[in-house]
């Protein structure tokens, strides 16, 4: 819950952070214990990735990659920041208030606001496959977070449809991070 002096934008501004590549900028969300989660759209597949939180400069390294689900792991070990509490998708609602958080065309920390559209399901298995949001993202706002009024996390931002925002849900991310960590792990 975002407490009564914060707004929204300063609560969640302890849970994201600026990626910069040579090709530009995005935005990742601290998961914790030294994870951020992004697109892989604005990672890069080799190299370093430098990470900006709060005018603080990190150097990260790429443990995840999968472009076909458009989701980049990386590991900050000394970033710190507050892990955003996860809401499944199932309980998403059309209709409901959502914002977007990020730093769309150099604009740090913005903040924008809109409803829920549609959750897209996948056509065989019937999962949430994407949350569908009237929400108005630009260049900069991938990666970042899709949250409703509470400031829980719904989904990772990642492009823009016919006119709308649309999300990774949190259940995929969370299962993309099971699997790069069990990779890890072997």
């Amino acid at each position: 819950m975002i407490p009564v002096t914060h707004t929204l934008s300063e609560w969640l501004s302890n849970s994201v952070v600026e990626i910069r590549t040579p090709g530009g900028s995005g935005t990742g969300i601290v998961w914790g214990g030294g994870l951020i989660v992004s697109n892989a759209h604005c990672v890069p597949n080799e190299g370093a990735v430098h990470v900006n939180m709060k005018g603080r400069r990190y150097t990260g390294e790429l443990l995840a990659y999968a472009r076909d689900h458009d989701l980049a792991l990386v590991r900050v070990p000394s970033i710190g920041g507050t892990p955003l509490e996860r809401r499944e998708a199932t309980t998403i609602r059309v209709g409901e208030l959502v914002f977007a958080h990020g730093h769309p065309l150099g604009i740090r920390d913005a903040l924008a606001m809109g409803v829920v559209h549609a959750i897209a399901r996948h056509p065989r298995s019937g999962e949430p496959r994407f949350v569908v949001a009237d929400v108005r993202l630009a260049p900069g706002n991938s990666g970042g977070p899709l949250v409703d009024a509470d400031g829980r996390l719904l989904g990772v931002n990642s492009m823009v449809v016919n006119g709308l925002g649309v999300a990774i849900p949190t259940d995929a991310v969370v299962r993309f991070i099971e699997r790069a960590r069990a990779k890890l792990v072997a």
